[in-house]
């Protein structure tokens, strides 16, 4: 029987979290069944590195449209493009991209390919949402709150699948690890928390480091690249003002989240409802979970598929430093019900959330879409 040929979109491989996940898939995926091939615009990154060390299939070639085009020259180009794709002759064009755009919609079916994107955040207000949706054969929801919020009628549902994200489980896991204090001058004795997340308004760093501030002997480290610079020295200013500066730091992205997680007492996602935002199904707290770290997080989208307060970890309002401060200090109160919770999470982070169970239900997908 013929394998199934799938295309993976992105735009370039340097959006780590996506790419990294993407290129999972891909490499995971039963190579009796699937042909797959990585599609992206341009090359460059670490991540392209690898996938070119590998000798994985690859495509490096323009298939989203500029924006502001006159809408003949967009269809224009949308076939040229899809002219070039039709020889490759790709069964699924899988499109990890972020965004609304739904010219890449086009290129794929006239390219001959079924269209798949996965809805990796909780925007929906613009149209253009509704047509990248119309235009596939299949859509990803990454939480229970999209299904019930964006594809709760009938014209969506037959097309909407919910495979939330995965874990790499034999990467992220319980251990005991103090060269992370060390190295950024945490005290052995301190109640340490951490935060892997972009430093962009949305995560709402500020709640969190209010809440530090109010707690005795808490320190956190923040990982994660800063996206907003104005939103960092607004940062760095309330640490200033709070007096926190030598419990509280910036220890930008860092490679070893694991090693980050080991030497923390909890993790903490503080999302906020900025700008209506809220969690598609976040991955750090995945990783926490997975690596046995009791998780607070913030009730919104996406988190708390993941955990139940009191049952997989703790949840506070989003914005309410007190609730917050509250969490963090229960823990600290209570070392044990601490660890409690993150073994209840890590059993449900292996049962529920492994990688592989996430290849299997985009596998699974694939082979619905093609009757296979």
């Amino acid at each position: 029987m013929k394998k199934i040929k799938v295309l993976f979109t992105l735009p370039n491989l340097k959006t780590a979290g996506s790419a990294r996940e993407m290129l999972n898939i891909i490499e995971r995926l039963d190579k009796k069944t699937f042909e797959a091939w990585v599609g992206i615009q341009k090359g460059g990154g670490e991540l392209f590195d690898e996938v070119i060390a590998k000798k994985l299939p690859i495509v490096v070639q323009p298939y989203l449209l500029e924006e502001g085009m006159p809408l003949l020259s967009k269809i224009r180009k949308a076939r040229a493009y899809a002219k070039d794709f039709k020889k490759m002759d790709f069964d699924i064009w899988q499109s990890f991209n972020w965004s609304s755009d739904f010219s890449e919609a086009f290129v794929a079916r006239w390219s001959g390919a079924k269209y798949v994107y996965v809805k990796k955040n909780m925007n929906w207000g613009r149209k253009a949402w509704k047509t990248k949706t119309m235009l596939s054969s299949a859509v990803v929801a990454r939480n229970k709150t999209m299904l019930t919020t964006f594809f709760d009628n009938k014209k969506y549902k037959r097309k909407v699948y919910h495979i939330h994200g995965g874990v790499d489980v034999e990467k992220f896991k319980p251990g005991f690890d103090m060269s992370v204090r060390k190295e950024h001058g945490v005290p052995d004795d301190a109640f340490m928390v951490c935060n892997v997340a972009q430093i962009v308004r949305s995560k709402d760093q500020a709640t969190l480091i209010r809440a530090i501030a109010k707690v005795d002997n808490g320190y956190l480290l923040m990982a994660g690249a800063t996206r907003d610079k104005e939103y960092k020295e607004e940062l760095d200013s309330l640490i200033r003002q709070l007096g926190v500066q030598n419990r509280v730091r910036f220890i930008g992205a860092t490679s070893d989240v694991n090693g980050l997680l080991n030497a923390s007492n909890a993790f903490v996602l503080s999302t906020s409802l900025h700008g209506g935002h809220e969690e598609g199904c976040p991955v750090a707290v995945l990783e926490a979970m997975a690596s046995g770290t009791p998780c607070i997080v913030s009730d919104v989208a996406g988190s708390r598929d993941l955990i139940e307060h009191g049952k997989t970890g703790l949840i506070f309002q989003p914005e309410r430093t007190e609730q917050l401060a509250d969490c963090i200090k229960e823990l600290i109160a209570k070392p044990g019900y601490g660890k409690a919770l993150a073994e209840k999470a890590l059993d449900k982070a292996y049962l529920e959330y492994s990688l592989d169970k996430e290849v299997n239900n985009f596998a699974a997908m694939y082979k619905k879409i093609m009757k296979y």
